[in-house]
């Protein structure tokens, strides 16, 4: 394997330094901890540039004998939608509904003044599982349009839903700047002579407020920022187990009052929002599913890409297959290594084929099955299939150092070809902290996957999109967090020669399982088919 060249550093980790290097903190490598030095220390973030920033428009209230007090549910029952004028009144597959939604007040006069909010948009027929996503537009004027697809033929529902309000986000990225790197914090032990010692860790040293040395195990080769503190008399050097300290972050993030802005401390489900008409009938027209072309890398994802119908996905931007046994899936993977990296929804992709395979897993030395590096291989058929977690920070349990590897390095080590297929996904366990810290990993992920084409062109590379998820937490996770990762990531991978499995799309259209982190396997056969329709396409 041919040696490649590190990288400069990446917006503030320092490339003059080596990787688990000992720093003692001064004021001129660490400097004094305010709330400016942490949130000017490096890029913007994208989260102060994005559109839809708050208004300072007054928000709407809803009126109390006392006062008016803005909450996420009050809120949702003022907002309504009904169907444009433009798009009925009888439909068939094939035409596009465009649905209007906006808030009245008790008087039923419009409300025009909340932008910026975050919607969810589907259509459904749960008696046949069918469902898809809608596109929703913000017209900055506190009015929205959700935009459907008719795309198979009865009584179709529609849906939309409010997930958190403007003033909600607004909180979530306060949280963000004011605790961007301290709302969950990690540890590395040392287990020497029968002791276990342990420091802390996190992606910015600032968090250790200069109480003494530190160790810099940053690679900026990999876009991957990360410091521990130092122990007494043991080198930085010293492989050590890597763990997430449950409950270590800042608390009372929430200012008094703000609790009411996430509805969902109260009710676990989107809140729906109410419109008429809710359910259409659609008859028979267009087939939606001719002339698609084959599937390859580097086509367009839309946001309406797809639609279930029995239950089973059905792509619009190629033709995708389904397999309907094991012999298909060992036809199609004969010869392959599968490479599958990141965190435990692309695990899920592993444990799928391991076990629709029948082959059985094996966990390297010293290694867990959460976080891998798993193997499993089939001799018959000349089939391997692996899978490791990317580099911190990961929220697992306690884990060798050495098993926990920065994806564009674990990239670099493939030699790559036409039998090798790599899938890829990374995210969920960077929400709490800046989006330019995940824009930081995923640029050095797109340089190490052009690499990896250049010295090999035909290795197929897959892209999964996170998954739609309830979240305890918004200021730490949650559907608003993971989604303004997935627009980076989006935008990053635009153009290139890679596949883009929208695992987003398909978790937020199905409407017959629980909004959960880890979808049920019926949900994962349907990620694992496309990417299948991709290494075997039609």
């Amino acid at each position: 394997m041919r040696v490649l060249p590190k990288a400069t550093g990446l917006g503030g980790i320092s490339s003059r330094r080596g990787p688990n290097q000992s720093v003692k903190p001064t004021k001129q490598s660490l400097p004094q901890v305010t709330k400016q030095t942490v949130l000017t220390k490096y890029r913007p973030f994208l989260s102060s540039t994005m559109k839809n920033r708050s208004t300072k428009i007054p928000i709407p209230s809803i009126e109390t004998p006392n006062k008016s007090v803005f909450t996420t549910q009050a809120y949702a029952k003022q907002l309504t939608f009904f169907i444009e004028s433009t798009s009925g009144p009888d439909f068939s597959v094939g035409d596009i509904v465009r649905v209007v939604f906006f808030a009245k007040d008790q008087r039923n006069n419009a409300v025009t003044t909340n932008i910026g909010d975050y919607f969810r948009a589907s259509i459904s027929t749960l008696e046949t599982k069918s469902a898809a996503v809608g596109a929703i537009t913000d017209h900055q004027n506190g009015t929205y349009t959700a935009t459907f697809r008719l795309l198979w033929a009865g009584k179709v529902k529609i849906k939309v839903q409010l997930v958190l309000p403007r003033q909600a986000i607004d909180v979530v990225e306060r949280t963000v700047g004011e605790h961007p790197f301290d709302k969950v914090m990690f540890r590395r032990q040392y287990r020497l002579d029968g002791r276990t010692i342990s420091t802390r860790c996190s992606v910015d040293p600032t968090v250790f407020h200069n109480t003494g040395p530190v160790c810099n195990h940053s690679d900026p080769h990999a876009g991957g920022r990360w410091y521990c503190e130092k122990a007494a008399n043991i080198s930085c050097e010293t492989p050590g187990y890597h763990s997430y300290i449950l409950g270590s972050g800042p608390k009372n993030m929430l200012r008094p009052g703000e609790e009411k802005l996430f509805a969902r401390r109260i009710n676990p489900w989107r809140l729906d929002i109410s419109g008429s008409p809710s359910t259409i009938n659609v008859t028979k027209g267009l087939d939606p599913l001719a002339k698609r072309r084959r599937c390859m890398p580097g086509l367009a994802t839309p946001q309406i890409n797809g639609f279930y119908q029995d239950g089973v996905w059905n792509s619009l931007v190629c033709h995708n297959r389904h397999f309907s046994n094991q012999s298909e899936w060992r036809e199609c993977l004969r010869g392959k290594t599968v490479h599958f990296m990141g965190d435990s929804t692309i695990r899920q992709w592993y444990e799928y084929l391991v076990g629709t395979l029948n082959l059985t897993d094996v966990t390297l030395p010293e290694a867990t099955h959460q976080s891998g590096p798993s193997l499993a291989k089939d001799p018959v058929d000349n089939i391997t299939l692996k899978y490791r977690t990317h580099g911190p920070p990961i929220r697992t349990s306690s884990t060798k150092t050495s098993n926990l590897k920065y994806i564009a390095n674990a990239l670099d080590e493939i030699e790559g070809g036409p039998n090798d297929v790599v899938g890829i996904t990374v995210g969920a366990h960077l929400t709490a902290f800046p989006v330019q810290l995940y824009r930081e990993r995923m640029e050095a992920i797109r340089v190490a996957i052009r690499r990896l084409h250049q010295r090999s062109p035909q290795t197929l590379v897959a892209i999964k999109t996170a998954n739609t998820f309830t979240s305890g937490s918004e200021v730490n996770g949650g559907d608003w967090l993971a989604y303004r990762f997935d627009l980076v990531m989006r935008e990053l991978f635009a153009g290139m020669d890679v596949v883009l499995v929208d695992a987003w799309g398909m978790t937020s259209a199905q409407q017959w399982h629980a909004d959960v982190i880890h979808p049920g396997s019926d949900i994962i056969g349907q990620e694992v088919e496309l990417l299948g329709s991709f290494i075997c396409p039609l």
